[in-house]
Formats: C-alpha cells, sequence, structure tokens
C-alpha cells in the first residue's frame, strides 16, 4: 500500500512538471537605439525669454549611448520651420566598454526660440528629436506637440 501511494504521488508530481509553452519569450532589446517623447515642459513661450525643456525616453540594447568627451554631440533637436539644428553632448549613459541595456529619461533644454518673421507677432513650430550612439545608429526620430512662440 505505501507502495502504491508513493507511486501515485511521484507519477503526479512528474506529470505536472511540464515546459511552459505560453510563457513568451523576453524581447530581444535592438542596439539602436528607441526613443519616446514624453513631454514638452511648455506650449506656448515668449521669444528669447522662456526655455523650452523636452523630455525623452530612451531604450539601447547595448548601452552605447553617450560619449566621454565633450565634443562629440549625438543628439539633434530641429526646429521644423526651417530644419535648423541644434546639437548636444550626451555624456556615457553606461560605463564604456559594456555591453548591457540602458533604459531612462533625458531632458533637453533649448535655452531659447524666437520668431523668423520680424512683423509677425507669433509663429508655430515643432521640435523634432533623434539621438546616434557610438555606433553610429541614429533612433527613430520623435516630435514634439506644436509650440507657440509670441513677441
Amino acid at each position: 500500500m505505501r507502495l502504491l501511494i508513493i507511486i501515485v504521488l511521484v507519477t503526479g508530481f512528474l506529470s505536472s512538471c511540464k515546459k511552459d509553452e505560453e510563457a513568451a519569450p523576453n524581447p530581444k532589446i535592438s542596439n539602436t537605439p528607441e526613443i519616446e517623447f514624453v513631454k514638452a515642459n511648455k506650449t506656448t513661450v515668449t521669444e528669447f525669454e522662456d526655455s523650452l525643456v523636452f523630455t525623452i525616453k530612451y531604450t539601447d540594447g547595448n548601452g552605447d549611448l553617450g560619449y566621454e568627451h565633450a565634443d562629440s554631440t549625438s543628439l539633434e533637436l530641429i526646429d521644423n520651420r526651417v530644419a535648423l539644428v541644434e546639437k548636444y553632448h550626451l555624456g556615457l549613459l553606461a560605463p564604456a566598454g559594456s555591453d548591457i541595456v540602458i533604459q531612462g529619461e533625458l531632458s533637453v533644454v533649448l535655452p531659447h526660440t524666437f520668431i523668423l518673421d520680424d512683423s509677425a507677432s507669433s509663429e508655430t513650430t515643432t521640435y523634432s528629436i533623434k539621438v546616434r550612439d557610438r555606433s553610429g545608429n541614429w533612433s527613430n526620430v520623435v516630435n514634439s506637440p506644436t509650440i507657440t512662440i509670441n513677441k
């Protein structure tokens, strides 16, 4: 009788052990950086007075975002009225030589804006943002909401 109970328990235990085929594997995160627009601190500014702060989320599969040397730029903020490109330096976001997944948020500050048409009292624009990793891969491009610039 004891042997029968042991056999039933072992059989029940073994039959309950199976590979979980429904569990999805962890998706591989791309080594090309990916960004997502989070927010702009303002949608209406006064030219030459107000700063704009754009917040983006980033993900990179091998952690090669940012540069040690301040002369290297890897983030571009484009004023879409005239394709004016502001270039920014990003410091290392992971230790040099590491190969790790990184993700987080960045704040990009545009210290001033201006109206292009001197006769206008206001203008609207959007800004585009993209980042480049040390391997030369450009991220996707994200766009801000419409920003109104007043005199």
